[in-house]
């Protein structure tokens, strides 16, 4: 499942490759019907991870791009008379995946011209919040993949940020928290009130 969730993204690409070398085209028929498979099943699997974590944005986007990439990959994939025929709802779907992949992966970028604006000389480091990991290669801060799917009452002490930006500042460390939605570092008030901690889990270099 993490495989295919994985490679989701990569499907309508893969496959406009495979037909450009030769692949056999699907009956509409068929590729109608891998559509709806595909829509039911990652609809379930979205709701039901958004319900056992309740449910962040970023995640539910997540699930719905995913599903979308690939269920609409099949009505590309479709075609009749030896000859491409998209739809225009299957350009649309596709469309609406390239997008969201392209915020993704200019999350990267932001991040880190945030992090060298808001640091402004001083050590600092990245990290996961709920695996207490540093972040180590660029591809674990695309937008898609730097956020927290944690199961938390997110009241004021018992919450899971999304990622951590800590700030080794000569004054006081600074802490700062990742919001996808707002696409920007937000500054973590009162970090030692929380239980979950925020500080240490990284070290600024």
């Amino acid at each position: 499942m993490y495989l295919v969730v994985w490679i989701a993204p990569a499907v309508p690409l893969i496959l406009a490759a495979m037909i450009l070398m030769g692949l056999r085209r699907i009956p509409a028929f068929l590729a109608h019907t891998l559509f709806g498979v595909t829509l039911l099943l990652g609809v379930f699997f979205t709701l039901t991870s958004g319900v056992l974590s309740l449910f962040s944005t970023t995640q539910l986007l997540h699930g719905l791009t995913l599903t979308i990439a690939l269920g609409f990959g099949f009505l590309i994939w479709s075609g009749k008379g030896g000859k491409v025929r998209p739809s225009r709802i299957a350009k649309l779907g596709i469309a609406v995946s390239v997008i969201a992949a392209l915020w993704s992966l200019l999350t990267v970028p932001m991040i880190l011209i945030q992090t060298h604006v808001i640091a402004d000389g001083s050590p600092y480091c990245i990290a996961e919040h709920a695996e207490n990991s540093p972040i180590e290669t660029l591809h674990q801060l695309r937008g898609f993949s730097f956020y927290t799917t944690e199961t938390d009452y997110k009241s004021t002490s018992e919450w899971h940020f999304h990622g951590l930006l800590i700030v080794d500042d000569p004054e006081e460390e600074r802490n700062y928290n990742w919001s996808p939605r707002r696409w920007r570092f937000d500054l973590v008030e009162r970090p030692d009130t929380l239980i979950k901690p925020v500080r240490n889990v990284c070290v600024p270099s």
